[in-house]
């Protein structure tokens, strides 16, 4: 069975004409287009460790908890993706995801709360709540939309 030992926190945005190649860009801002994702539920494994690249080659299949967010009207789109790291070496941490249509902040508290919240419920102490996170401004020109990712391999 596959346990994946590295991860990495991303964020993106992109707008086009299509609510899929705006989904597609976003992808591509993150720095994750060219991978296939999994989503994953919400559990970190034990002993996995922060990377800042992806050492997987293009194509391969690389998983994901991710929020985002997509609209064609104006207003504010945010996403955000938190994740518990705890405080002993073996035990799990928690993946929290959430998007909306109000600011980054709102974004970034709600996943810092849920994460603390599913923290405490497995009776697991945090060292530490780490988070990415993006806001944007929309119209009715294009479709615009973030992109919060937790991706491991």
């Amino acid at each position: 069975m596959f346990y994946p030992t590295n991860y990495i926190l991303v964020s993106g945005f992109g707008d086009d004409e299509n609510k899929l190649v705006s989904f597609d860009k976003a992808l591509f801002d993150a720095g994750i287009a060219n991978y296939n994702l999994v989503k994953v539920s919400s559990i970190f494994p034990i002993g996995c460790v922060h990377s800042s690249v992806i050492n997987a080659k293009p194509g391969a299949v690389i998983f994901s908890a991710y929020g985002t967010q997509s609209q064609n009207k104006p207003g504010i789109i945010s996403s955000a993706v938190g994740v518990g790291i705890p405080k002993r070496s073996e035990d799990i941490g928690v993946i929290m995801e959430f998007s909306c249509n109000e600011s980054v902040e709102m974004s970034e508290n709600k996943v810092r709360e849920m994460v603390r919240i599913s923290m405490a419920l497995r009776g697991i102490d945090i060292a530490e709540i780490k988070t990415t996170s993006i806001e944007a401004k929309t119209s009715n020109e294009k479709f615009s939309t973030v992109f919060s990712a937790l991706v491991m391999w």
